[in-house]
């Protein structure tokens, strides 16, 4: 039932949750990384709401641990369907936006990836697909993930740890959040840009010499 994935529903069956927790911790927290890991595969919309679960009954350091592995390897799976069973439709359905993709990680290389991960306007499932059909290594796309994701799974999982002050999705993502990840997103690229431009400056100038 789709209204057990809910902010009230969570608060509600907490205690229950939680006694299932305690009694067989490590069965539920197995469970727990099967659901996620198979929701960020597919990428049903669930993921923000159980990160608030899984912090509730498992607490910040194993919840974090719990998620951020879980749904990087969830997208590290789809990114690995997409590359090696669907390359030519994603190459035909999104070519235009491939062009912009490619073109980012000419200039900016992994951080473009980063970027794209730590802001929130940028749907998984679809970062997952697009990068499938780049150059990108495998390892790299994984790692990069990871990273780029957990600054997100950590808001959700802390959430979750202060579950009885919550009530909707609206007090964790308000505008000032989603600034945030985006400015903290834009920082190696902006560093980037800034070393690159101290490069060319220094070489104009040993070239006066």
């Amino acid at each position: 039932n789709i209204e057990f994935f809910s902010i009230n529903s969570i608060s509600k069956n907490y205690s229950y949750l939680q006694n299932k927790v305690n009694t067989n911790y490590w069965f539920y927290y197995l469970i727990f990384f099967l659901v996620y890991f198979f929701i960020s595969v597919f990428a049903l919309p669930l993921a923000a709401i159980l990160c608030i679960l899984i912090g509730s009954l498992y607490g910040f350091i194993a919840g974090i641990i719990l998620a951020s592995f879980a749904s990087s390897l969830g997208a590290l799976m789809c990114f690995l369907l997409a590359r090696y069973l669907f390359k030519d439709f994603i190459e035909n359905k999104f070519a235009k936006t491939l062009k912009t993709i490619n073109k980012g990680i000419l200039q900016d290389g992994v951080y473009y990836l980063f970027f794209v991960r730590m802001t929130p306007v940028f749907p998984f499932f679809l970062i997952n697909l697009l990068f499938s059909v780049t150059k990108i290594k495998t390892f790299t796309f994984y790692i990069i993930s990871q990273i780029g994701m957990l600054l997100g799974t950590a808001l959700f999982i802390n959430a979750g740890t202060q579950i009885s002050k919550i009530k909707s999705l609206e007090d964790i993502l308000d505008m000032y959040v989603i600034l945030s990840l985006i400015l903290i997103a834009l920082l190696p690229i902006i560093i980037k840009k800034l070393l690159n431009f101290l490069k060319f400056k220094l070489l104009k100038v040993l070239k006066n010499y």
